[in-house]
């Protein structure tokens, strides 16, 4: 039943405002994280560990939350109150400089702001299955924000210091918590037949668990790169700034993917996304691996566009297809849950044990990995997912 609610045009601006801050935090936070624990003398391993955890905590949070939005919507108050949440624990955050505290800090703000997007990406999903908002438009404008986030938060920690980081991003989340308040809330739905009733149903599906492996391959073979990118790139001798823009190149060409998606993602379907993703996985970690100049590092980095850009949507087109209304966001907590929490909690930490004895050679194994997934998306090719979507 379509969502009645304010105008598409209203609508459209809302959650592309959610988008627009909270990946403007991200962009500050991904790439520059890493940096500020290294500044206050933390090793690779126990950086790798501090993500991992960051990740791990998804595991027992984004079900529950996601859960609960399916039975009783509040998604406006909850990723609010969530974001505020995450500003506080980043203040008490700023104050550290030994591993365990900023571990077990870092976790419990972690818990807060993890589940925010799974969320609010079930709301935007949502809205556009009922109305005729195109998800590609209003996601690129997360990625127009990305980069403002790299490259202004890294020319600041140039002109600066890196631990001008936490306050920066302390900021941006605070601005993430106000476009929460404004955003639309998710409408709760009726429970359909007893299957249904039962959410997590939908991951005993042989075609879903396919999809989450060959998903979950995809995105840890960015570990190296998310974890350890920025300190690989400055220990080539390239400056903050510098790195600000290996970050933004990509995420440019990630802009105009989602620019145009609408146009082309319903005829060639999620799996050859997700195809084109590996494969470009395949050929960036081989190149990052090799690569010094910053010229070629510039152009390597475009591919970025197909190892996320193409991966997310596919992800998100293959979920949209498969998963019931009414268990729509649970669907989405399962999926981020697994993806993004066991398997970049159980790779981040052996990327930072690879990349203290490798340095850039961990990038081969990166590559290994885009290889496996493409290994499970020919099983997931072979099993019944056109059923799956037919009967959704």
């Amino acid at each position: 039943m379509p969502v009645k609610s304010q105008s598409s045009s209203l609508l459209f601006w809302k959650l592309s405002a959610f988008y627009s801050a909270y990946f403007l935090a991200f962009g500050i936070y991904m790439p520059y994280w890493p940096l500020w624990l290294d500044s206050i003398g933390l090793n690779p391993i126990e950086i790798g560990w501090i993500l991992a955890g960051t990740f791990w905590i998804k595991v027992i949070v984004q079900p529950a939350t996601t859960q609960f939005v399916d039975k009783k919507g509040q998604t406006r108050l909850l990723t609010t109150l969530l974001m505020f949440l995450s500003s506080i624990g980043f203040c008490f955050i700023a104050g550290l400089d030994t591993f365990w505290p900023v571990l077990i800090i870092g976790v419990v703000t972690a818990a807060c702001y993890q589940p925010v997007l799974p969320v609010m990406e079930s709301v935007v999903l949502r809205h556009t299955k009922n109305t005729s908002l195109d998800y590609g438009k209003i996601r690129l404008w997360g990625s127009v924000t990305f980069i403002m986030g790299t490259t202004g938060a890294g020319w600041l920690i140039a002109e600066t210091s890196p631990s001008n980081f936490i306050w920066i991003l302390i900021s941006a989340m605070t601005l993430v918590a106000i476009s929460c308040a404004f955003a639309p809330d998710q409408p709760v739905t009726k429970k359909g037949n007893t299957q249904r009733s039962k959410p997590w149903i939908i991951i005993i599906t042989k075609p879903f668990i396919l999809f989450i492996v060959s998903a979950g391959l995809i995105q840890i073979s960015h570990s190296v790169l998310y974890g350890f990118g920025t300190l690989h790139w400055r220990n080539l001798g390239h400056s903050e700034t510098t790195i600000g823009l290996f970050w933004s190149i990509g995420v440019l060409a990630e802009i105009a993917l989602f620019a145009l998606a609408g146009k082309f993602k319903e005829r060639i379907g999620p799996l050859t996304l997700l195809t084109a993703a590996a494969l470009a996985g395949i050929f960036r970690w081989l190149l990052l691996a090799v690569l010094e100049n910053e010229v070629a590092l510039f152009v390597t980095q475009i591919l970025h566009c197909f190892t996320f850009g193409a991966a997310h949507l596919g992800a998100m087109t293959f979920l949209s297809k498969t998963i019931p209304n009414e268990v729509f966001a649970t669907g989405q907590g399962i999926y981020y849950t697994l993806v993004g929490g066991v398997f970049s909690g159980c790779m981040l930490p052996i990327a930072g044990v690879l990349f203290t004895s490798m340095a850039g050679n961990a990038f081969y194994f990166m590559a290994i990995l885009s290889t496996l997934a493409l290994g499970s998306l020919y099983l997931l090719s072979r099993s019944s997912y056109e059923n799956l979507q037919k009967e959704h």
